[in-house]
């Protein structure tokens, strides 16, 4: 095996290479230093495996497990350190109680999954996403019941890991009591790793079983994020905005898995679906260290603190601005084009219904801006109880201008990225069988 045969795992490696050295690394650190070896080789781990990850994308080279235990192990060694991470807060009881509810729902979910995933071993003797597929193309009528029910069983586990309506009740309360740099780790890593789990489980695994899912995820789209921008326009607290915000968006990206292919079988919604998942990562991170900012000197539980914040923080003020109407899906930015994608594959979908998703996912769209542009009117357009300036961290400040050049880049010039996407799409279609006649 020489270094080429290598390229596809150079994600992995790095990972476990770089993760296994930063403990030691750790312990090593000398009164001179201000930042220890250990989050620095981690740091530089994490750095490698991305990059890796986006030249592999561009490579389009097949995506990596096909197996549900592979895939159900590594999602749950992911997902149990973000239960203590949400309890960071030891001694407040808010972030106690939303620990141990997104602890006791994720439990709760994870063994939906595993139930189902030894019906689907029952049924066709697999765990190969590929094998299950195939098998389930040709399930005969005494079986087929355990295989619906699985699917059942498979939408209400991955509903609580996404919070999709009605499975979002552990979001808010988890978003609000932990950390809010732990919330921006929970809305773009945690959960936007469950919808690449889960496309692959309904796309590749599910592709052959004749059973309309489909419908089913795309009345999930629409409570969804009609819920998720109702609630958010009602809400007081600036991380419960964003948390209800975060939800909204996932309905919009469970369009992805309610119509993936066009008429012509071209993957234009799960392509959509998954560059929504790349610029709703960089923005709602962004969005909640905008908030972290801002909690260093003013209180976030209630939006009179974004009065007059343009004056007062005008830098941190202007980036929420920007990644505000990202999130909205106005052009030129990230957002738009992710969203245009998305409602586009939806229109050509095989399905009658695709032109009706794509218009409620559109009049969501711009129903959104209610609340955006609320909490931006707050900021340029509304008097401050007290209008002295206040000192912007730069570390945060240094993260926000990344995420904003981000967005406007990924606007102005979204090719590579629609590329990218289309690329990664395309690998994982490509696991899925030719059905047998």
């Amino acid at each position: 095996m020489n270094l080429a045969d290598l390229a596809p795992y150079a994600p992995f490696i790095s990972l476990a290479v770089f993760g296994l050295a930063s403990t030691p690394l750790g312990l090593m650190r000398t009164r001179r230093m201000r930042v220890g070896l250990g989050p620095t080789i981690g740091l530089l781990g994490l750095a490698i495996g991305l990059g890796s990850a986006v030249w592999l994308g561009f490579r389009g080279v097949q995506t990596a497990s096909l197996d549900l235990i592979l895939l159900y192990v590594g999602w749950e060694l992911m997902s149990i350190p973000t239960y203590a991470l949400t309890a960071f807060r030891k001694k407040d009881p808010n972030s106690n109680e939303a620990a141990m509810k997104f602890f006791v729902l994720s439990a709760l979910s994870s063994a939906l999954i595993v139930y189902a995933i030894s019906l689907v071993f029952g049924i066709t003797g697999s765990t190969n996403l590929v094998t299950i597929a195939t098998s389930l193309g040709n399930i005969g009528p005494d079986t087929r019941a355990f295989g619906v029910l699985a699917i059942v069983l498979f939408i209400v586990g991955f509903g609580v890991k996404m919070a999709v309506v009605p499975f979002h009740m552990w979001i808010p309360d988890a978003f609000e009591g932990a950390p809010t740099t732990i919330a921006a780790l929970l809305a773009a890593g945690a959960k936007m790793a469950s919808f690449a789990a889960a496309f692959r489980v309904f796309l590749v695994g599910m592709s052959l079983f004749r059973v309309d899912w489909y419908s089913t995820f795309a009345i999930v789209a629409v409570v969804t994020m009609t819920w998720g921008n109702l609630a958010a326009l009602m809400q007081k607290s600036f991380t419960r905005l964003l948390a209800y915000s975060s939800i909204a968006q996932a309905g919009y990206i469970i369009i992805a898995l309610a119509a993936p292919t066009t008429s012509a079988g071209v993957p234009l919604g799960l392509e959509g679906g998954l560059f929504h998942v790349l610029n709703y990562s960089i923005l709602k991170t962004a969005a909640f260290i905008a908030a972290a900012a801002v909690a260093t000197h003013l209180p976030i539980n209630t939006l009179d603190s974004f009065n007059g914040l343009g004056r007062r923080m005008p830098q941190t003020s202007f980036n929420i601005a920007v990644l505000f109407l990202g999130l909205a899906g106005v052009p030129p930015l990230s957002g738009f084009f992710s969203k245009a994608i998305l409602f586009t594959g939806a229109v050509y979908s095989p399905f009658s219904w695709g032109g009706y998703l794509a218009l409620a996912a559109l009049i969501n769209s711009g129903f959104s801006m209610g609340y955006y542009g609320w909490v931006i009117k707050r900021m340029y357009f509304d008097e401050p109880s007290d209008t002295s300036k206040l000192p912007e961290p730069r570390g945060y400040l240094t993260v926000l201008w990344v995420a904003t050049a981000l967005t406007l880049v990924i606007g102005l010039y979204p090719q590579p990225w629609i590329q990218l996407s289309q690329g990664a799409a395309s690998a994982l279609m490509r696991n899925v069988p030719t059905p047998i006649p």
